[in-house]
């Protein structure tokens, strides 16, 4: 049976995680991924997971969101961006190779508190605030899963307990294009039924423009990492998706992440 995380542990009973430094070509499949690896850690067929990944240029949307009242889905089709929607909550964002994604995921107890399921949360939260902080930026929290720069957005995250899962991803505006989020986003939404989300519009910044230099997507990941690690007590060791979730994530791709019935449902 796999350990899963505890709230509190001596630093001899820490939990080994696996990384997983994983990514695709395109969007549909890396979301593909981020199922199948909730799916096989919920069913304890794979141990706890960091995973750090990029998307090429897309605009990612959370499961309860209308599209067409987010996006300009025109823009994005003429600009080649993908649409896709992932299975968490949250608002809308554009994603391209300057943006640096991490998910964590580990396997819910039974039964699990609510403090232990948010606790998850904020620690993922937590991870990325740390991780700016030894890249030298003061930052801000915006509730729920927001993390700001002197006001502007750097950084945020959603997150889902399904499976038998407790998963949670988030990314961080390294170089990202600033100018094309605002090109794919509507600046005023349309109306969106009630019973769906609507993003929270805020300004939005990157490490690159705050720090004023260039800064690599590595060394974000290497941050990232001592910090995940300090955050959730624990210790990571580089390895492979496992066959399984390989061929769960080609599934996922065909049947669902790279299909408009999906993807545009709303």
């Amino acid at each position: 049976m796999i350990r899963v995380l505890r709230l509190a542990r001596s630093e001899s009973d820490m939990d080994t995680w696996r990384l997983l430094d994983l990514e695709y070509a395109d969007a549909a499949s890396n979301l593909a991924l981020e199922e199948a690896v909730a799916r096989q850690v919920g069913e304890g067929k794979s141990p706890p997971t960091l995973r750090l990944w990029r998307n090429r240029s897309a605009a990612v949307i959370g499961e309860n969101q209308s599209a067409s009242a987010e996006l300009r889905l025109d823009i994005c089709k003429e600009l080649g961006v993908e649409v896709v929607r992932r299975f968490t909550g949250g608002g809308a964002v554009y994603h391209d190779l300057g943006n640096l994604n991490y998910s964590i995921c580990t396997q819910k107890r039974s039964p699990s508190s609510p403090e232990f399921l948010q606790a998850v949360f904020r620690k993922g939260l937590d991870s990325a605030a740390t991780c700016l902080g030894v890249l030298g930026l003061e930052s801000g929290r915006v509730p729920i899963n927001t993390i700001t720069v002197r006001g502007r957005k750097i950084s945020g995250g959603a997150g889902a307990i399904r499976w038998g899962a407790i998963f949670y991803h988030g990314s961080i505006l390294v170089s990202t294009d600033l100018e094309m989020v605002w090109k794919i986003l509507r600046s005023e939404q349309l109306r969106a039924p009630r019973a769906l989300v609507q993003s929270t519009r805020l300004p939005v910044t990157s490490l690159k423009k705050e720090l004023g230099v260039e800064i690599s997507i590595d060394q974000v990941k290497g941050a990232l990492k001592d910090a995940f690690t300090k955050t959730f007590m624990t210790s990571l060791v580089p390895s492979s998706a496992t066959k399984q979730e390989l061929h769960m994530t080609s599934a996922l791709t065909k049947e669902k992440y790279g299909s408009e019935q999906w993807n545009l449902k709303m």
